[in-house]
């Protein structure tokens, strides 16, 4: 396993889980509970959320290659 990878992947977790927090601080915001049906759309922290899920995946999956 390739070190570099590593910590690319352990910093991509780090900024997806940053991400996650605010997205749920905003949906805790609304009067103090998530939207119905719990599903955060519209706003910049789910976009957010979203992109740093999808360069999560990535980085795993590059730390997954065996070159």
């Amino acid at each position: 396993m390739n070190m570099l990878k590593l910590e690319e992947a352990i910093g991509e977790a780090s900024r997806f889980l940053e991400k996650a927090r605010e997205l749920q601080e905003r949906g805790l915001g609304l009067r103090g509970r998530p939207p119905i049906g719990g599903v955060f759309t519209g706003c910049k922290e789910s976009g957010a959320t979203r992109r740093a899920s999808m360069d999560l995946s990535n980085a795993l999956a590059d730390l997954r290659k065996t070159n």
